[in-house]
């Protein structure tokens, strides 16, 4: 999750998690919980892979239709 999340971030200027530092007890719930553990599980499926969760975030319908 918080792979992902410093992905996100990378890619949008905010994360899924505001509090990219502290992703602990202390920091902000996930905007989007759903998408956050989703993705993760992806990234874990595909063996750990940036390139593809990067290629899988981007080519998502959702992501299309907030850069359209």
């Amino acid at each position: 999750r918080v792979t992902v999340n410093h992905v996100w971030t990378q890619l949008f200027g905010e994360g899924l998690v505001r509090t990219v530092a502290d992703f602990g007890v202390r920091g902000d719930a996930p905007t989007h919980p759903a998408l956050l553990d989703w993705l993760a599980s992806e990234f874990l499926r595909q063996g750990w892979s940036r390139k593809k969760l990067i290629r899988l975030i981007l080519m998502s319908e959702t992501v299309q239709l907030l850069l359209a």
